[in-house]
């Protein structure tokens, strides 16, 4: 008899690590997201991205300073440029042509307010483009609505195979404590 409560013990245990282990993976499946600002201060990287073909911030979201600002180009990948596609008038920045590999770094300091729009001549078929604009004020970032975050699909499903798990693994152990498991033959 002894040790068919070790057995159940054991079951029990084991059940429980097994929900426990569940749980915990439905748990961390969330996904972390990163947002870029701009702060009107510091540096474009020229070659960025994962394919190495992106200015940031410039390709995908313009890059606001303030007039007086010395921005910082610092190439991360090699075979890059700076080509000016327009500029303010009464602006001195003439970008920076030759082709420059990775470590380089070419500054200017922005005085004329308006929009500065740049590619890289290499790259620029794939979308190697960016945007600078010198303004007065920098622009108030828009608030973001407060509420938990967007839960996606793929960790909606992981909790309902949890809980599923769960709720199995419960009704076992709910059965098997219940009825037993001894299967002893009866005594004559």
């Amino acid at each position: 008899m002894e040790d068919d409560t070790l057995s159940r013990r054991s079951f029990l245990r084991g059940a429980a690590g097994a929900t426990a282990a569940a749980g915990a993976v439905a748990a961390g499946s969330g996904t972390a997201a990163a947002q870029a600002t701009a702060d009107g201060q510091g540096t474009v990287e020229v070659g960025a991205g994962s394919q190495g073909l992106k200015y940031v911030p410039g390709t995908d979201q313009t890059f606001y300073v303030t007039p007086g600002t010395t921005v910082t180009f610092e190439w991360v990948s090699d075979g890059h440029n700076i080509v000016v596609d327009s500029a303010p008038s009464g602006s001195s920045w003439s970008g920076h042509e030759p082709i420059e590999d990775e470590g380089f770094v070419h500054e200017h300091t922005f005085e004329t307010t308006g929009t500065y729009e740049y590619y890289c001549d290499p790259h620029r078929s794939v979308g190697m483009v960016g945007t600078l604009e010198v303004v007065e004020q920098l622009p108030t970032p828009t608030p973001q609505p407060a509420g938990p975050p967007e839960v996606p699909d793929s960790a909606k499903s992981l909790g309902v195979a949890s809980f599923i798990a769960m709720v199995a693994t419960l009704g076992l152990t709910f059965f098997f404590t219940k009825y037993g498991g001894d299967y002893e033959p009866p005594e004559e």
